[in-house]
């Protein structure tokens, strides 16, 4: 149900082999997430009759029986099924954990400067000199002196030679 980026959902019960959109039995309630807080509407009646007669919610159906105290009511009478619950315990304890608004915490008062131990101050720090490099780059230079009289001749100074 509901509509793109509209979630509504509807509380049903299923065979267990049921497909997740498949056949249900009945139609026990409805759930709106996007209201605050969120609107669900289950009938406790039909949800504790299914419970009685076998029924598993699903960790999130779980959560809303919880919500609604159904699942605390179904407790009361059937001690022995709590066991099977045991997620839903931390799920809830961390939720609740989740909705306590934190208060800021009070100022403790400062000790005396004389309860403190002493800090030694860091030495200032020392500029470090930089040496200047030892012979300064031209931006046109001349190839040394042996490099010259190696290189190969230019073009103008070759002989032509041709081979037929």
């Amino acid at each position: 149900m509901g509509t793109k980026a509209r979630p509504f959902y509807r509380v049903v019960v299923a065979q267990g082999t049921a497909g997740r959109d498949g056949a249900f039995v009945e139609i026990i309630g409805t759930y709106n997430p996007l209201t605050k807080p969120h609107a669900v509407s289950i009938k406790e009646d039909r949800a504790l009759h299914w419970l009685s007669n076998g029924a598993q919610p699903t960790e999130t159906v779980a959560y809303l029986l919880k919500e609604q105290g159904i699942l605390d009511t179904f407790f009361a009478s059937r001690p022995a099924a709590k066991q099977k619950y045991k997620t839903l315990d931390k799920r809830t304890d961390s939720m609740a954990k989740k909705s306590v608004v934190s208060t800021p915490t009070a100022t403790l008062p400062k000790a005396p400067e004389a309860a403190l131990p002493a800090i030694e101050q860091a030495p200032a720090e020392v500029p470090v000199e930089v040496p200047e490099p030892a012979h300064e780059v031209n931006e046109v230079s001349q190839p040394p002196q042996d490099v010259a009289e190696n290189a190969p001749a230019t073009n103008e100074e070759e002989p032509a030679t041709a081979e037929l």
